[in-house]
């Protein structure tokens, strides 16, 4: 079962271009590289856009899961790239003198970004919930960039106590598990583009609906009863 159309393809695209360099800023920085801002342009300009468009596209097509999907996604990336934007202040706001790095490695920037991943989590794994009623390549996505918020999370709160070791292996492993969601994300996009362009090889997507009632028959005799 593919959920979505060539709208949702367009929109998964912008999820997986964007966990790619996402990805890359933990890991890197984890190895003292500093790569998130020059990629902070795809936080505001790649993922968002094409997620709102798709976004658009969904609603217009009634179709009301993929829109919530890509709707939560978009404003995800663009909150996220607020964070690190530095003529916003944010860090420096955290510094009694002002300075950003000090700022940034204070226990109270650190907690509100551990707070925010912690609460992206829990609204993550609301979707996970419902994707397993589609296919195992959604389910693996959402599971995947979940686990890596709660994750990174908890990096962030070792951070904030002062435990850095811990943090590091923490942000390695989020960071390792928000690749596998960028190589699922275009996998899936791979997989709708090919549908749509009648492309004779089916790639395997591992259906789950099958292992669900059919609600659709149940509609149905309740729109004949009426």
């Amino acid at each position: 079962m593919i959920l979505m159309g060539w709208g949702g393809s367009n929109g998964l695209s912008g999820v997986a271009l964007v966990a790619i360099p996402l990805h890359s800023s933990y890991i890197l920085s984890a190895q003292v590289i500093d790569v998130v801002l020059l990629n902070s342009g795809m936080f505001f300009y790649t993922g968002p856009v094409l997620l709102l468009l798709t976004t658009i596209f969904e609603w217009v097509m009634g179709n009301f899961f993929p829109m919530m999907v890509c709707g939560i996604f978009a404003v995800f990336w663009l909150s996220f790239g607020v964070l690190q934007l530095p003529s916003w202040g944010l860090a420096a706001a955290y510094s009694s003198t002002g300075n950003a790095t000090e700022g940034a490695a204070s226990v109270g920037y650190n907690a509100a970004i551990a707070i925010y991943l912690l609460v992206w989590g829990f609204a993550l794994f609301t979707f996970f919930i419902f994707t397993l009623k589609t296919n195992v390549v959604f389910a693996g996505i959402f599971g995947s960039v979940t686990t890596a918020s709660f994750i990174l999370s908890g990096a962030y709160w070792r951070v904030a106590v002062g435990d850095y070791s811990l943090a590091m292996k923490l942000q390695k492993a989020g960071g390792a598990l928000l690749f596998v969601v960028a190589i699922l994300g275009w996998y899936i996009t791979v997989v709708m583009m090919a549908a749509e362009m009648r492309v004779t090889t089916k790639l395997p997507v591992g259906d789950l609906s099958h292992l669900w009632p059919r609600s659709d028959v149940e509609m149905a005799e309740m729109d004949k009863e009426e």
